[in-house]
Order: C-alpha cells, then structure tokens, then sequence
C-alpha cells in the first residue's frame, strides 16, 4: 500500500479513495475545518477521503463572487 504523511500521523495505512463532497452540512463543517475564511470565498465542492476523512486541499472549488445567491452555500445564514 501507499504510503503519505496523513498515515504517518493518524495511523491509518490505506490508499485514499477520494469522493466529491458538495452537500451544505459537510461544507460547513469543511470551512470550519479549513478555517476558511467565508466572507472572502465559499467551498462549493472539495475532494475527501471515504477511509479516513482527509480533504483535498488542491480540489477545492470555490466561489468568491461577493453578494452570490447560485449557491445555497454562498446565502446567508449558512455564510
């Protein structure tokens, strides 16, 4: 199996089967695990692991379009 530096710390050996997450609730537990800064951008999808949670950092699609209302995420109150 493949080795990477988030299996060194959390202890978890695997390959990283990486998924698409785009549903609002786990975006925001995504900003706040990013300590994403949403007044400047919002995270409309991000790649994470199904085995141990890690995100894709260099997945992210966001949106920094100030006033947007495309995207539930990007609405108040969820900002």
């Amino acid at each position: 199996m493949e080795s990477s530096a988030a299996e060194d710390t959390t202890g978890i050996r695997h390959v990283h089967r990486w998924t698409s997450v785009d549903d609002r609730p786990t975006l925001q537990r995504v900003h706040d695990r990013l300590r994403w800064d949403v007044s400047k951008s919002r995270v409309l999808a991000i790649e994470a692991c199904d085995v141990c949670g890690e995100l894709r950092r260099d997945s992210v699609t966001e949106c920094a379009v100030v006033g947007c209302t495309a995207h539930k995420i990007c609405e108040r109150p969820y900002r």
